[in-house]
């Protein structure tokens, strides 16, 4: 008598392993940037515009720069950078700047369109990297984020667009593609630009062009903000948020204005808690009236975050919306979903005297709490090339943990002032600095900006943050049920069962995974042979897959095979890892489980002898014969076979 073997599918759950998080920060040996539009009017003196890249080393570094002109032609400069110096590469702003709209109504020559230039920065060590715009009366600086921190997503913040008679200050950002043939999707905060109506913009760069973009500033509309604007791409980018001259607040016709820049942080990086300092104040230039105040916006990743500040009544943004608060005191704020905040310093000057006094906009983003760092080495600029310095105060801002503010320094020194945040375990404390290199430490990481002021001028910048994937993507993977008939081919499928946010899986970046599927190879024998392994009868595959999506349901990896008489009747189809990876191929965490799927040879019969038969219709047995996995038939004889697995019946 026959007895068929009924097999019980279970399903089970297993957390894959993934590799290590390489830190992302500030530091790195590969940077790329390009220079927005700025207003350039006569000024104090007959200096030129100019754009300034400082690096900033810890050990001796060759320093590559790899210029590029709005024409196409390269500039090319090598040096040997001593340790713990900061050194500075000057360019002229007529030749590298890209061009935007000067007047209302009007668009620029570079505006919607690829263009040559950029400067690309590689050094043979780890290095920090600043920009400076410089003309006189409207200047930024700006951290240069490492390609190897970059994203393919960001959400933009700047400022309302102005205009003062027929000028034109609109608001704007740049892009930068670090890889040939990146795709980029641009939605805008409004429904136009300068060059075109509409809020969609789709785009193709390839490695080292950049791309300006510009709010449209024409009679009776003034005023628009790309602040929002949604960017995506299939490959990492520079995304450079800016302003040509801004207002801040737009209060009035008459008052002065700067240029702001900052690059953005990609949405992958954003935190749920931003502590943020109030800037040093200046007691020569007192505010013009109550609304007279420096700017605080907080940008939302999702619909419904919800926001307080200094504990007070939540406010919900929803996706690419902001908020401003004023920034009259120290703020802490928490989220229910990733934020990202910036400070927009306010206008000097709001009367038809001359522009003495200090202080004007920029703009700087301020690093949750998560990404603080323990060091820093920054550098506070003066690129006047002749006369006298123009800024005349600099300032380092760090926020440190209460339990190790104690133990900052600056340049060696500890700080003289410490001042608790109200409703959080941190307090700040600001140095007053001279111009040149400093260098940063604590015992525990903290938050460091860096800002100076001249008259009717200023910059300022983020001294630097580490740029992790705060919140990692997680899904679970499925390897399908593969039953059949030995002999029979079959497949075994590895298949999306489930991702827990979308957002988050689109956020990180993530365009290959590699996958490792091991099985009991005896009763499934795969017919594609491409990189396996075996050890004894267990085999693994190795799949690779590279997507520009990913979906609830999608493929990821097929196995062919076909189903045999083996050591067993059944197995479980594993997934042992899977391995996420950006399209350059840079590592991503992300939480991976598993659903272990069923390999069975049906049909199995079995006699008193425990002897497996192939033919489970067999009536009885006419003589001893020999059969292989495949179930091909061999001599009665066991005599004489090559090596293998046999079975008689």
């Amino acid at each position: 008598m026959y007895n068929v073997l009924n097999i019980c599918v279970i399903f089970f759950f297993l957390c894959l392993t993934s590799q290590a998080q390489v830190l992302r920060d500030s530091k790195g040996q590969d940077f790329w940037l390009a220079i927005p539009s700025n207003d350039h009017i006569a000024g104090l003196t007959n200096d030129p515009a100019i754009v300034a890249v400082f690096v900033a080393t810890t050990q001796a570094t060759q320093v590559q720069v790899d210029a590029r002109r709005r024409d196409g032609t390269v500039d090319k400069y090598a040096v040997q950078v001593p340790a713990g110096v900061v050194w500075e590469f000057r360019f002229s702003a007529d030749l590298y700047e890209l061009r935007g709209a000067t007047t209302i109504g009007s668009f620029g020559q570079d505006d919607e369109r690829p263009n040559p230039a950029s400067i690309h920065v590689t050094a043979t060590s780890d290095v920090t990297v600043y920009a400076v715009m410089r003309d006189d009366n409207t200047s930024d600086a700006w951290l240069v984020l490492p390609t190897d921190a970059l994203s393919t997503s960001y959400i933009i913040s700047s400022y309302e667009s102005d205009a003062s008679g027929t000028n034109a200050y609109p608001s704007q950002f740049v892009i930068v593609a670090t890889e040939d043939s990146t795709d980029i999707s641009i939605d805008l905060s409004v429904d136009r630009s300068s060059r075109a109506d509409g809020s969609r913009r789709t785009v193709t760069l390839n490695k080292g062009e950049s791309y300006l973009l510009q709010a449209r500033v024409s009679p009776g509309r003034t005023h628009d903000d790309l602040t929002g604007t949604r960017i995506r791409s299939t490959k990492p980018i520079v995304a450079i948020s800016a302003h040509k001259r801004a207002q801040v607040p737009v209060l009035s016709g008459i008052a002065s204005r700067d240029c702001l820049v900052e690059q953005m942080p990609g949405t992958d990086t954003w935190g749920k808690q931003v502590l943020v300092p109030p800037l040093a104040p200046s007691s020569t230039n007192p505010p013009f009236n109550v609304d007279d105040v420096s700017v605080c916006r907080i940008v939302a990743q999702r619909d419904s975050t919800i926001v307080t500040v200094n504990g007070s009544t939540p406010w919900r943004i929803d996706a690419a919306k902001y908020w401003d608060v004023p920034l009259d005191r120290a703020l802490n704020i928490v989220a229910t979903q990733p934020i990202l905040v910036t400070i927009i310093d306010r206008s000097a000057n709001r009367s038809n005297n001359s522009n003495s006094k200090p202080g004007d906009p920029s703009l700087i983003v301020v690093p949750p709490y998560e990404q603080f760092l323990d060091v820093y080495r920054v550098v506070t600029i003066e690129p006047r090339i002749s006369g006298n310095a123009f800024y005349t105060a600099h300032h380092i801002t760090c926020l440190a943990p209460n339990s190790a503010i104690a133990t900052l320094r600056v340049n060696g020194v500890p700080p003289s002032q410490i001042i608790p945040i109200p409703g959080s375990l941190f307090s700040y404390t600001t140095y007053n600095v001279n111009v040149g290199n400093h260098l940063a430490t604590c015992n525990e990481p903290f938050g460091i900006i860096v800002y100076g002021y001249g008259p009717a001028e200023s910059y300022g910048y983020t001294g630097g943050m580490a740029f992790q994937r705060l919140f990692e993507p997680s899904l679970r993977l499925r390897t399908t049920d593969a039953r059949g008939l030995a002999g029979s081919i079959d497949t075994v499928a590895v298949v999306v069962d489930s991702i827990d946010n979308v957002e988050n899986l689109i956020l990180s970046g993530i365009r290959n995974v590699r996958c490792d599927v091991s099985f009991d190879a005896s009763i499934f024998v795969p017919t594609n042979q491409d990189s396996l392994s075996i050890n004894g009868t267990l085999l693994t595959t190795h799949m690779r897959y590279m997507f520009d999506t990913l979906h609830i349901g999608d493929t990821i990896g097929i196995i062919c095979g076909v189903h045999t008489l083996g050591m067993t009747t059944a197995s479980k189809a594993h997934i042992d890892t899977a391995m996420w990876s950006t399209s350059s191929g840079l590592p991503i965490p992300v939480r991976s489980y598993a659903i272990h799927g069923d390999i069975e040879t049906l049909g199995i019969c079995e006699e008193s002898q425990d002897k497996r038969l192939f033919d489970p219709t067999a009536k009885k047995r006419v003589r001893l014969m020999f059969y292989d996995v495949l179930g091909r038939k061999f001599d009665s004889s066991a005599e004489n076979l090559p090596v293998g697995v046999y079975y008689e019946r």
